[in-house]
């Protein structure tokens, strides 16, 4: 039977082995595509380990048990947030409507208790992986979620200016203070209980591969605005 002394080590070790990997990703995707396979492997006994545990911890060790068992559903976020962050964009690349991909990743992903007003023009056109642009999006408009503890307002607009299109969150949430918005986009920056930290550099990774770019403004106690930017695909009429 493993020790709660022993298990505690296995976590310290997947955490280490994950920041490792992180800088990896960061060198190089090749690199770090072998280094994501190599942190799936401690999962299944860190699994087992909590299982047995649970089985023969004493009333005095339950609790102890249950932040265990938080704490490992907490790696598996991780490695799956991981997966996706060591991951560009794959498969074939199409001509992506924003504002019709917008509606989508809303549908999908937004509570139904939130109020969520979509304001895209037509002709937001962009040429990418439309499941990796969704997975960014959804990421942006769960943050908003989060900033909102899931019932405020939020606007998605799309548009087309200066030759780049452009889809943009804002939420009236908590805001961000000025010293972090900058940091925002960084790895295992986070103010979320339980954030793995890395939405936004999933985020970014994934514009910057579509050839974008990416701002954000807040203030505190009014709100955040995400903004993601891509090449605009011109249309016949020149837009």
């Amino acid at each position: 039977m493993p020790s709660i002394v022993s298990f505690v080590k296995t976590l310290e070790n997947f955490f280490f082995r994950f920041r490792v990997a992180t800088l990896a990703v960061l060198s190089g995707p090749s690199f770090a595509a072998d280094v994501a396979h190599e942190l799936k492997n401690p999962l299944t006994p860190i699994r087992f380990a909590v299982s047995s545990l649970r089985r023969t911890a004493s009333a005095e060790q339950r609790e102890t048990v249950e932040v265990l068992e938080a704490e490992s559903a907490r790696l598996e976020a991780m490695a799956k947030s991981f997966a996706q962050f060591g991951r560009l964009p794959e498969g074939p690349t199409a001509t992506v409507d924003l504002a019709e991909l917008a509606r989508e990743t809303v549908r999908t992903t937004m509570p139904v208790e939130m109020q969520v007003r979509i304001d895209g023009d037509e002709g937001v056109l962009v040429t990418g992986q439309h499941d990796a642009l969704q997975r960014a999006l959804s990421n942006v408009l769960l943050n908003a979620v989060d900033a909102t503890q899931g019932r405020g307002a939020v606007v998605v607009r799309a548009r087309v200016q200066q030759g780049e299109a452009m889809v943009a969150v804002h939420d009236d949430g908590v805001g961000i203070p000025t010293e972090q918005l900058a940091r925002i986009w960084d790895p295992y920056v986070t103010a979320k209980t339980g954030g793995t930290g890395l939405g936004l550099a999933i985020v970014k990774q994934t514009v910057l591969a579509h050839g974008g770019r990416v701002e954000a403004s807040s203030e505190p106690g009014n709100g955040t605005e995400i903004r993601l930017y891509f090449p605009a695909v011109r249309t016949r009429n020149g837009n």
